[in-house]
């Protein structure tokens, strides 16, 4: 029998002192958590998705209430469906505000919750304390994990996990003593957490591993049943058992693919082809490896390579199919390895990229309960060691050498996202050509006056992808504000030579006309914009600038009401209604 199984499944709950030990454990994992996340209270909003999440988000910053919960369920956002995740939001602002460092707390608390949990859940499935204190406080404190912590708008994150691990629980329960009811709560955690993020999608799948070990539920295929615990069925019968987990994944991935897809985030074969997904899924699969195990150069963005060296694809894919097979091979006599390794592989399979969603390569955060498994692998060795007394301090110092390192690892890690500007430097220097990091920048940096520090980083997203009409725009914005007239409107002309129908340019050339008194010019550019989209507040505000400075201030207010009545919060077009109506007032005086 191996090791870590070596003692019934949920027997040691009931050891003489283990109730004593496993809540120190727990209590102790909780406050070194809380300690190592505690700076997230001075942290800001980043403005990579915390915009769109909550600070600029006006739906979620009228806070909570039945009118907002029901357009969270009923709607899909940036993408996605995730109600439960933008009801969380809603409360924290109902709470306390705009307060950012609050906003992180929360995370901090779910990321917290998540990491007793699991401690109580791998304790629940290996009845060893200090098995379960290490993957749980390895959880808790890898850096790996800081993205989905430190980011306000990885709530869905923490979110998901929490209710993925109680729905583990439930399960682990339900086993035990199966009853109707157990398996309504394995279901509902289920539901909920998918209703918070869709990678949980493979919770089914996780369920079937664990059944094979430690649970030994396999009849005749697991290698250390538990016929004394649980009940041990065929293989078939287990997967009948979750036939109605599995409709509820294949709805919440059909839901969450029509999402993704009337928004626009899924990539065609055509612009990334099956064969380079492949190669980035396997090259993915081993970074997440290897920065799982050398946590170095974490980034918020890993760009997608224009191209990837199919050496490289080839070495990572035998790695993987190299390990994959060991797993198989071994099986019977290391189940450790074969449940943690497929736990890992299976649950990052949402994620890897076959079915591409956004501009990255991989994400930290998706690594955030794959990474469990590979966790479960290393810790799998320590009760052979201990077993050993020769060894057995030997192995707590190295894993307290361990976890002393993930302390600090983090601690360092977390000072990257106090703001956005530490978050994209950071990520510029993490990255080779993260164009997406500097563009950031430069608009952080637009946003405080830093102009030239601006268009230094549009210069930069600019020389790694040339034809990018975002960056040029923005580069052409930031030279006007400075005063670099000329040079703005070549940046102009240059985004609607690449696309005719960007029409923030033409309004911005306008703009740029305009403060060279080129009226005829100005009035040009603002009608093209209207032409290609008639409700343009900008453009329409304009044509009523160029009309009071060309002797038509009654038109001008015409045009100043219509772009009031598209945007009512548009302040440019209510001063320069004002200054039309002081006009007219003038005229009539004289």
């Amino acid at each position: 029998m191996n090791a870590i199984a070596a003692d019934k499944p949920g027997s040691g709950l009931k050891a003489p002192g283990a109730f004593g030990t496993a809540d120190i454990l727990l209590v102790s994992i909780a406050i070194l958590t809380l300690f190592v996340y505690a700076d997230v209270l001075r942290f800001d909003f980043v403005s990579y998705d915390d915009r769109i999440y909550v600070s600029d988000n006006k739906r979620i910053l009228s806070g909570l209430s039945w009118d907002n919960a029901v357009w969270a369920l009923t709607h899909f956002y940036d993408s996605n469906w995730f109600p439960l995740t933008l009801i969380s939001h809603m409360a924290d602002v109902e709470l306390y505000g705009v307060k950012s460092g609050l906003h992180h707390m929360n995370n901090v608390l779910f990321h917290t919750a998540n990491s007793v949990l699991l401690f109580i859940l791998m304790r629940r499935l290996f009845s060893s304390h200090w098995i379960s204190a290490f993957i749980a406080t390895a959880f808790a404190l890898h850096p790996v994990h800081v993205e989905s912590v430190a980011w306000v708008s990885e709530r869905k994150d923490v979110m998901s996990t929490f209710f993925w691990i109680l729905a583990m629980l439930s399960y682990v329960r339900h086993v035990r003593r199966p009853k109707t009811a157990s398996y309504i709560m394995v279901t509902v955690f289920f539901i909920l957490a998918l209703m918070t993020k869709p990678m949980p999608v493979t919770l089914p799948f996780v369920l079937l591993l664990i059944d094979y070990w430690p649970l030994g539920r396999i009849s005749g295929v697991s290698p250390e049943p538990h016929t004394d615990v649980y009940e041990s069925r065929p293989l078939k019968a287990l997967i009948i058992e979750k036939i109605p987990l599995f409709i509820i994944a294949a709805m919440s991935a059909a839901v969450t693919l029509s999402a993704q897809t009337s928004g626009g985030a899924v990539a065609s074969l055509q612009k990334i082809p099956l064969g380079f997904r492949l190669e980035n899924a396997a090259i993915s699969y081993y970074r997440y490896i290897s920065d799982t195990i050398f946590p170095y150069k974490l980034s918020i963005l890993y760009p997608m390579p224009s191209q990837i060296s199919p050496l490289h694809a080839i070495m990572a894919a035998a790695i993987v199919i190299l390990i994959s097979a060991a797993a198989l091979w071994k099986s019977g006599r290391l189940p450790f390895l074969f449940t943690g390794w497929f736990w890992f592989l299976g649950t990052l399979v949402p994620v890897i990229g076959l079915v591409q969603v956004g501009q990255q390569a991989m994400a930290d955060r998706y690594n955030y309960m794959p990474s469990v498994g590979l966790f479960i692998i290393v810790s799998a060795g320590m009760p052979a060691l201990l077993k050993k007394g020769g060894q057995h301090y030997g192995v707590i110092i190295a894993a307290a050498a361990v976890i002393a390192v993930l302390c600090v690892s983090t601690k360092n890690q977390l000072q990257y996202w106090k703001n956005s500007i530490t978050l994209y430097k950071h990520a510029i220097d993490a990255t080779n050509n993260n164009k997406v990091a500097y563009y950031n920048l430069g608009i952080v940096y637009a946003e405080m006056g830093r102009y030239d520090d601006a268009i230094k980083c549009y210069e930069n997203a600019l020389r790694i992808s040339p034809a990018d009409c975002d960056a040029l725009h923005n580069l052409g914005t930031a030279l006007m504000n400075r005063g670099s007239l000329d040079e703005a409107s070549a940046c102009f002309m240059r985004v609607i030579e690449l696309n005719p129908r960007y029409v923030k340019s033409y309004v911005a050339y306008g703009n740029v006309l305009l403060k060279q008194n080129r009226l005829a010019g100005a009035m040009e550019k603002y009608k093209k914009a209207i032409e290609i989209t008639p409700e343009l507040p900008g453009a329409i505000n304009g044509v009523g600038v160029v009309m009071a400075l060309t002797g038509d201030p009654e038109g001008a207010i015409r045009m100043f009401d219509k772009a009031l009545s598209i945007n009512p919060d548009y302040a440019e077009a209510a001063a320069n209604k004002k200054g039309a109506l002081a006009l007219i007032g003038r005229r009539g005086s004289e």
